[in-house]
């Protein structure tokens, strides 16, 4: 039981550690069709960018996922655009983490940024916790405990 808690806590630190050469996804959703605003972001259709390549729009050692939305008013009909990007510095003066606000216009913006593992500005499923979860189950209800 002790060894599944210390492969517990491993797999959390790694998780946490930041990476040197990151790859993050880059993609707009109003110029591309596999970078959806609505939905789910499919990485099986979308590339990693290595982030201090040529090809990275923004080189930078951190991923970035922005939304803008507004919604339905009486005048005029709501939106939504993603845009996910590679990052030189939080322009909120943050490391990690998301930030909501309303921008000038009046738009709802959430921008994330993440720096812990490659493609972490994709889908919001992290695969590490789906592992650690599992793991956690597995040790609560498959390893007998030494009770008498």
């Amino acid at each position: 039981m002790n060894l599944i808690f210390i492969i517990f806590f491993v797999l959390i630190y790694i998780q946490q550690i930041p990476v040197e050469c990151i790859q993050c996804y880059q993609c707009s959703s109003e110029e591309d069709e596999f970078c959806p605003a609505f939905g789910k972001f499919d990485e099986t259709k979308n590339a990693l960018v290595d982030c201090f390549s040529l090809e990275s729009y923004v080189p930078g050692h951190m991923c970035m996922k922005m939304v803008k939305e507004s919604y339905d008013t009486f005048y005029a009909k709501g939106w939504k655009t993603v845009i996910r990007s590679c990052a030189s510095r939080s322009t909120l003066g943050v490391a990690q983490g998301c930030r909501y606000f309303v921008d000038e216009v009046g738009l709802e913006v959430a921008v994330c940024y993440c720096e812990n593992r490659d493609g972490c500005n994709g889908s919001s499923i992290n695969l590490h916790s789906i592992l650690l979860l599992t793991l956690t189950l597995f040790a609560v209800f498959f390893i007998p405990s030494n009770k008498c």
